[in-house]
């Protein structure tokens, strides 16, 4: 069941960014309480739940967990100056 209403909401909101979101005046927007940063996170995450990871492809919105940076050399000391 949660497969199908994540294709449903795949679907919906892929819909929705291709035909109702580039309208060129905020006034024709028939849904004005969804914006497209909206509909592009329901569309990110629909699609993850299925199993296509599309957000390799957007810079902003990276994924969660990324491994952190290498630690300093053991041997290696960070010196702070304070002047």
């Amino acid at each position: 069941m949660k497969r199908k209403i994540a294709w449903i909401g795949a679907i919906l909101s892929g819909l929705y960014l291709l035909t109702i979101g580039p309208l060129p005046f905020p006034a024709m927007d028939p849904l004005p309480f969804i914006d497209e940063a909206f509909a592009l996170a329901i569309f990110l995450k629909c699609t993850s739940h299925l199993g296509y990871d599309l957000r390799k492809w957007l810079p902003s919105m990276g994924k969660k967990g990324k491994s952190s940076p290498t630690p300093p050399a053991a041997g290696k000391k960070d010196v702070t100056i304070d002047v």
